[in-house]
């Protein structure tokens, strides 16, 4: 008898032992998205990368970099207002720098309603720089200004 008595408190002791545990713990742990993010390295350039939230600047960033430079990429990211200044600036350099790989990006920077986007990509050479955006009254992100170094 004593035996069965001894067997039931070896295995009930583990049970209890996780259920005082486990919520102790539950408050030490990180979100899901502090847990996802903490995976991605940082870049010397542009700090910690993230993956961006659908919607984000972020992901404008990566989906604008991606994309090859013409027509249709001004107009789906610069507004009517600015395509004509902001071709005559970056023309030159988007033409030969992008559909861009292996895009990397950090947190935006919020400041005044712009959101500055650090970014990197290293394909065909390492370039980094900063994307600023603005949010329309569409709710939908306007393409400031674009800055990329080294400088072709």
């Amino acid at each position: 008898m004593h035996h069965i008595q001894s067997m039931k408190e070896i295995f009930l002791f583990p049970i209890l032992l996780c259920l005082c545990v486990v919520p102790l713990a539950a408050d030490e742990t990180n979100s899901f998205q502090e847990a996802y993010d903490a995976q991605l390295p940082t870049d010397a350039m542009i700090g910690q990368i993230v993956r961006g939230e659908a919607g984000s600047a972020e992901e404008i960033t990566k989906q604008a970099l991606r994309e090859p430079y013409g027509p249709v990429w001004l107009e789906r990211y610069v507004s009517e207002i600015l395509r004509k200044a902001f071709a005559n600036t970056y023309n030159e350099q988007l033409v030969s720098l992008l559909p861009a790989e292996q895009v990397q990006v950090g947190r935006a920077m919020v400041r005044s309603g712009l959101y500055e986007v650090p970014f990197c990509f290293h394909s065909p050479i390492y370039h980094w720089g900063t994307m600023v955006w603005t949010s329309n009254e569409k709710d939908e992100w306007e393409l400031l200004a674009i800055e990329v170094k080294p400088l072709l």
